[in-house]
């Protein structure tokens, strides 16, 4: 019984001292940042934008930004330090973003810095900029401030509209996974706000090319499961159109290899709604043209870009991954640099409506 006393004694001590060792950091004495940027500058120095909410006394949120110029993430971080009252901590960091030029170069280095840091999760987002991070971080944007306010712009996009789904750890995986490549959002800087202009797929860590917003259904119907997406389609033969809401996708990938050659079929499904219809009420007869319309559409325009991933080496769909977990022997470097080039692509698309919106 002693024993078992002296035991817990020894316990709890050990507690208090290892609790007297932290570092502890009170919130009214460091700046907590929000979201950071980075503009490759020249071939390889790196400008870093760190911004910081500011809480008014009356209650308004502004926004505080630091920058400083280096070649390493946490370098950078450090040296903007030297312009800030109190210190900079981004245990509440939520979004990331690059300049295309540096996207263009390579982003792993910096991402790998991000992710070896234990006080910021796998969930931060990532996002590329048309233009410059500096000039978009500098505004002082929404009323809870310009980094919660482009946080939900990327949240918001992904969770309820044509994003793809993407953070850091969904863009690692990707960017590890053999036979995938990652896409991330793209940002661009308006007068007076920001807005998101498409998606660019990767080649591994460096920027490839863009999915334009218009197209932007129809790549998540190939990369991610839809929810609350819309499209409008002009009705053939008609000076008409229909918008459709998706309310639930999903998408098999069959792959059959006879030999060395493989065959590949991507089948779409979609439960959807008519949302909008500018004629007159949708009778059960327009409503399978609408469904045959919206499928001969998805089909189109997803085989069209499956070519252009084709064309410019990128695989944001991951076929290859799909083509290499069911063949023993899988040769990965034939399949990049002979089979995926040249490997026909089949889509097939299934689309239900299940209920019918406003109509003029």
């Amino acid at each position: 019984m002693r024993k078992h006393n002296i035991n817990w004694v020894i316990s709890i001590s050990m507690c208090l001292f290892l609790t007297g060792c932290l570092e502890k950091e009170i919130v009214d004495d460091i700046n907590i940042e929000s979201v950071e940027g980075f503009d490759l500058i020249g071939e390889k120095e790196v400008l870093g934008t760190f911004v910081v909410p500011v809480y008014q006394a009356d209650k308004k949120i502004e926004t505080e930004t630091f920058t400083a110029v280096s070649q390493l993430n946490k370098d950078i971080l450090r040296s903007a330090q030297k312009e800030s009252s109190a210190p900079i901590v981004n245990g509440s960091l939520e979004l990331v973003l690059f300049n295309k030029a540096m996207a263009e170069k390579g982003i792993i280095q910096l991402v790998d810095g991000l992710q070896r840091d234990a006080s910021i999760g796998t969930g931060l987002y990532l996002a590329i900029v048309d233009g410059e991070t500096k000039e978009l971080l500098e505004q002082n944007l929404g009323t809870r401030g310009t980094g919660d306010h482009l946080f939900n712009l990327v949240k918001h996009n992904i969770d309820r509209r044509d994003v793809p789904k993407t953070n850091m750890h969904i863009f690692l995986s990707d960017y590890f996974q053999k036979g995938k490549d990652p896409n991330l959002p793209i940002l661009k800087k308006t007068e007076d706000s920001a807005k998101i202009v498409g998606v660019a797929v990767m080649k591994e860590d460096k920027y490839e090319m863009t999915i334009p917003n218009e197209r932007l259904f129809y790549f998540k119907t190939l990369v991610d499961k839809h929810s609350d997406g819309t499209v409008s389609l002009g009705v053939d033969g008609k000076e008409e159109f229909v918008s459709i809401r998706s309310i639930k996708t999903d998408r098999k990938i069959k792959v059959k290899w006879e030999g060395d050659t493989p065959s590949i079929k991507i089948i779409v499904r979609m439960d959807g709604a008519v949302r909008e219809y500018t004629g007159n009420k949708v009778t059960p007869k327009e409503l399978k043209e609408f469904q045959k319309l919206l499928e001969d559409k998805i089909i189109k325009e997803t085989e069209s870009m499956i070519k252009e991933f084709q064309e410019k080496g990128v695989d944001p769909i991951g076929l290859g991954y799909e083509a290499k977990s069911r063949k023993r022997g899988f040769d990965y470097k034939k399949w990049k640099e002979e089979t995926y080039p040249t490997l026909t692509v089949q889509v097939d698309a299934d689309v239900r409506l299940i209920s019918t919106g406003t109509t003029e």
